[in-house]
């Protein structure tokens, strides 16, 4: 006998959501209250009806739907979910009493959709039935939890969006959720319409803009039949005006994007709508302090902060999320952000834009003196993290305080430098420089960051110029850590030229200002390149002795960064020395500590040394692949070596391919052109190879073996066949693949191998 039931037909296919319809039928056989929040358009009704509709033989007595979202009087909800449950009572008792006399003995699935406007009454609704009806379980969609005893919150997530890379693949473009979505609703108004290599870019582009947001994708969708997916995607700066194309019999916040927000945002109270509009000018999320820095208001004291985030969060209009840093940091979908912004008052606009400038200013001034602590790679994390505030704050900061904008840029060098990004350091550079900043310390600081950046990019000359600017300033002041490492880069420039008298003196004048300051970071600093003078003397054992002093004073600072530099500079010295075992050793603790920053430049000055230690171990063939690493790591960080370094560098390459001949050269220099940096790093320390393939594959060897061969068109059978197993082995190989790559069909995995593996 079928399950009596009163849940509507499907008129349009359920895409997608296979790993979480399994995950719920799982959390239902241990929990008899699950609420499915998630922002207006995540798909939380579409998903309950579905899930219910799957397991309507699990509920014998009934699954019974109710729906809230039209329901205006709060008094009429227990009579709604009595009719709704096909529970009739005709004498006078209330009609919850004849609700838990109907429902008490059954075993009945509820399904509450839409409770968040009348969430208290819906609360104390199902905090009784749980109570009286052993064998009930209820299914609550809400953009609020219910906040009852036993209630199992379930975020619902946003579609699985593409991976950019993958834009000239329109099959590999399938795999995700949101594109197949897109697809299929793109096909109800335009029947012919097809994924092709024209449309995929936009497509995907459109998919990830709509953050895999259902409703927003569905929306997007049904203008394929009257513009082209570019046009959709150049038209997303407004989504509110541009995505208004929902069924006329759709409920109306379901009609457009506006109206699916507008629904959540008439449900908060005053001081959670100014909170939000204030929480809009943050890019890429937030923590809570930095919410209370541009938060306050007449309205909104510190204190009352964390209860009104809490509340918006609560009500999935702001997500939570525990990353590796430890710490919970706030983020809203674009499409909530922008609304909101919409909402904030023109008077306060610059007021909470010159807080969030200034609080950032502060925060990255912390961050910098943490970049040289036990704690830097927790704080290179944090300022991963932020870079999109950072650069909101550097946008306004250049704008409207010239002054904040060069201590920002001071402030952020050394991260700019420890990851890599140059070319964005020197935009931000020359944009501060633009303009009429007068205060002589912020503006040294931003010099000083200048002469840095720009002689790690090799142009000598232009960080020569910056160094002495920042030099003149720091005369007006008192003596500093800034004055002391302009004249390190000046010292530094000059060996680079080779001018090792001048360098000599002025590292020398640089360490007895250091002693002044008593700073042990920067006397550490100076030991290590006095050591370098030392060894370009020739006096080995002086620079030995300056750079483990040095390497001492790094390791008692936390400095790990640092300290992965000075081991290569110790290296260099104990391989003069003749103590090759002690400079492999150093240089594979530097390729250890480089990789845990993901230091490219770093790596691939170790890679180079330990290259010159395999031509004197005679491997010559072992030192052109890891010199040809090393050239591609240092390509791509951007940094160019110094003059000595790259003397060093050409000279055991040259030495390599002289001990064998030019075809052995090229293989094995093409062999280490292929190596990314892990790869390179597991190949100089001699550490097994990954299980992952070199495109990082999840498929173990026999799995990459039968993509290989669907690439070749063969089916199951000859796949079998040729590998020599049995056909449901080959069967369930194929449906491994298909479940560890999220993809779907034999084309897609056809593809894929294409791609990753170099296979037609």
């Amino acid at each position: 006998m079928p399950t009596p039931n009163n849940l509507p037909a499907e008129l349009s296919s359920f895409v997608g959501r296979e790993p979480q319809l399994a995950e719920l039928r799982r959390l239902l056989r241990r929990s008899r209250l699950i609420t499915l929040t998630g922002p207006g358009g995540a798909g939380k009704t579409r998903l309950a009806l579905h899930l219910a509709a799957d397991i309507l033989n699990h509920y014998p007595d009934g699954v019974w739907l109710v729906e809230l979202a039209s329901l205006a009087d709060a008094r009429l909800l227990d009579q709604t979910v009595a009719t709704a449950c096909r529970i009739t009572e005709k004498s006078q008792r209330p009609h919850v009493e004849a609700l838990v006399e109907g429902l008490a003995t059954r075993k009945v699935l509820l399904v509450l959709d839409g409770c968040e406007h009348m969430v208290d009454f819906c609360a104390d609704l199902t905090s009784r039935l749980l109570r009286s009806c052993p064998k009930l379980t209820i299914l609550v969609t809400s953009r609020e939890p219910l906040g009852v005893p036993g209630e199992l919150i379930w975020r619902t997530p946003s579609l699985s969006v593409p991976r950019m890379e993958d834009a000239g693949h329109p099959e590999l473009l399938l795999a995700s959720d949101a594109v197949r979505l897109y697809v299929e609703r793109a096909r109800l108004g335009r029947p012919g319409f097809q994924l092709d290599e024209s449309a995929a870019g936009p497509v995907a582009q459109i998919c990830a803009r709509l953050e895999g947001m259902p409703l927003a994708i569905e929306l997007a969708a049904s203008l394929a039949g009257v513009m082209t997916q570019g046009e959709t995607l150049d038209r997303l700066h407004d989504r509110f005006r541009l995505l208004t194309g929902g069924s006329r019999t759709a409920l109306p916040r379901h009609q457009t994007l506006r109206a699916a927000v507008d629904w959540s945002y008439g449900l908060l109270s005053e001081p959670e709508r100014e909170l939000l509009a204030r929480l809009s000018v943050f890019a890429g999320g937030f923590d809570l302090a930095a919410a209370e820095a541009i938060a306050i208001s007449e309205s909104i004291d510190a204190r009352a902060v964390l209860p009104l985030l809490s509340r918006l969060v609560n009500k999935s209009l702001v997500v939570a999320d525990h990353g590796e840093t430890q710490r919970t940091r706030y983020r809203m979908l674009d499409t909530i952000r922008e609304y909101a912004a919409d909402k904030l008052q023109p008077g306060d606009e610059h007021d909470i834009r010159r807080r969030h400038s200034s609080y950032y200013v502060n925060w990255c001034s912390q961050a910098n003196a943490e970049l040289r602590s036990h704690e830097q790679v927790v704080w290179l994390r944090r300022l991963d993290d932020e870079q999109g505030n950072i650069r909101l704050a550097l946008e306004w900061s250049i704008a409207e305080d010239s002054v904040d904008s060069h201590r920002l840029i001071g402030a952020m060098y050394r991260y700019w430098s420890m990851r890599g990004h140059l070319a964005e350091a020197i935009d931000w550079l020359d944009r501060a420089h633009a303009t009429s900043a007068s205060d002589p310390e912020p503006r040294s600081l931003a010099h000083l960051a200048g002469a840095h950046i720009r002689w790690l990019q090799g142009d000598y000359e232009a960080a020569h110029a910056n160094a002495l600017i920042c030099m003149d300033l720091c005369r007006e002041l008192p003596l500093s850590s800034t004055h002391v490492t302009a004249i390190t880069i000046l010292a530094v420039l000059s060996s680079g030229n080779g001018d090792w008298i001048t360098a000599m003196h002025l590292h020398e004048e640089a360490f007895q200002l250091a002693w002044q300051l008593n700073d042990p970071v920067l006397v550490a600093s100076s030991l290590n390149n006095l050591g370098l003078i030392a060894m370009k003397r020739g006096d080995h054992e002086v620079a030995r002795g300056r750079l483990e002093q040095a390497l001492t004073a790094f390791r008692q600072a936390g400095d790990r960064f640092t300290i992965a530099l000075t081991l290569d500079s110790l290296a260099r010295v104990n391989i003069k020395l003749g103590a090759n075992g002690e400079a492999r050793a150093n240089y594979l603790e530097a390729l250890t500590i480089s990789q845990q920053f993901q230091d490219s430049a770093n790596v691939s000055i170790s890679l180079d040394g330990l290259a010159g230690l395999e031509i004197l171990n005679g491997s010559a063939q072992r030192a052109l692949q890891l010199a040809s690493a090393a050239q591609n790591l240092r390509k791509a960080s951007g940094v160019e070596p110094i003059p000595e370094l790259k003397e060093q560098i050409d000279g055991t390459v040259t030495a390599a391919r002289a001990k064998v001949s030019r075809d052995a050269a090229d293989a094995a220099w093409k062999q280490g052109a292929t190596l990314n940096m892990e790869e390179a790093i597991r190949y100089a320390t001699g550490a097994p190879a990954s299980k992952a393939g070199n495109d990082g594959s999840p498929l173990t060897a026999r799995e990459t073996q039968v993509a290989l061969l669907i690439a070749e068109g063969r089916t199951n059978s000859e796949i079998a066949g040729r590998l020599k197993m049995a056909d449901r082995t080959a069967d369930a190989h194929v449906e491994h693949i298909r479940n560890k790559l999220g993809l779907r069909s034999r084309s897609q995995i056809a593809v894929w191998a294409h791609k990753r593996l170099g296979k037609a």
